[in-house]
């Protein structure tokens, strides 16, 4: 009986040790309100930024209060926002080649001409820690930081060095540090702020993270995901709500959950 026992205690620790490590649902809702979004972005004071199907860029507070909408009127589709820095906003249109800054209300400050820099074909775009540009080449293969004033700064060479295959870049994120580029295929390639390939995060099928501190966090098997990038340790939460849920965004104390016809902010 005893050896029984201890025979039991080791199968029950081994499934312990196997399974990777969770944390139960931390989240209490704050509000939830209906929109059609197709995409939506969030800041590190909390802010949400949301964009509706016809591109009308909505500004909230992180407890839900509309604060700003877009009062500039651009002919193309928004594919992407940056607003790493709350007062100066990126929005990338990719079919343009361009990329349009708004200030923290929205309104309009410049733009960016990629083709003028000699960007083949963006697929993604990063504000850079000095406020200028990263911008993900797909017509030759290479990370390329670009000033507002068209100069190439830094060049890392053509990927294909460091992946095997086809590659399918959706995100680029300077958090400055280090640069992020997330590859659906081939993981989330890391370089240095010099645009030096560092390593590649072995986490594939991921079109979007969010980067705070040392952590990654994104959105997949219907669990909110944390990666420590410098230890390679993770952590699963349970989210409070997964039915339908196409985007998920983390901030400190906010979780927000995007659906076809809602939006959802917690506080944690």
């Amino acid at each position: 009986m005893r050896a029984l026992r201890i025979a039991l205690l080791c199968l029950f620790c081994s499934i312990i040790y196997s399974t990777p490590a969770q944390s139960p649902s931390p989240f209490t809702l704050i509000l939830s309100f209906r929109a059609n979004p197709k995409l939506i972005h969030t800041d590190n004071l909390g802010n949400l930024y949301v964009l509706s199907q016809t591109n009308q860029l909505y500004k909230y507070s992180k407890n839900g209060r509309l604060i700003s909408t877009l009062n500039y009127t651009y002919t193309g589709n928004i594919t992407q926002i940056d607003a790493t820095n709350p007062m100066e906003i990126y929005l990338f249109y990719r079919e343009l080649n361009k990329v349009i800054i708004l200030d923290n209300n929205l309104a309009f400050r410049g733009e960016v001409d990629l083709g003028a820099a000699g960007v083949i074909q963006a697929s993604a775009i990063a504000r850079s820690f000095d406020s200028e540009l990263w911008v993900f080449d797909a017509g030759d293969l290479q990370l390329k930081k670009i000033t507002k004033a068209l100069v190439t700064e830094q060049l890392s060479g053509n990927i294909k060095q460091y992946i095997i295959g086809a590659t399918s870049v959706s995100q680029v994120i300077d958090n400055t540090e280090r640069v992020f580029v997330v590859d659906s295929l081939n993981g989330i390639l890391v370089f240095d702020i010099f645009a030096n390939y560092v390593k590649t995060i072995p986490i594939k099928a991921l079109r979007e993270i969010k980067v705070l501190d040392k952590y990654l966090f994104y959105y997949k098997n219907y669990k909110l995901n944390r990666y420590n990038w410098t230890t390679a340790q993770s952590l699963e939460y349970s989210l409070p709500d997964t039915v339908q849920v196409t985007h998920v965004s983390v901030e400190k104390e906010r979780l927000y959950l995007q659906k076809p016809d809602s939006i959802s902010i917690y506080t944690y």
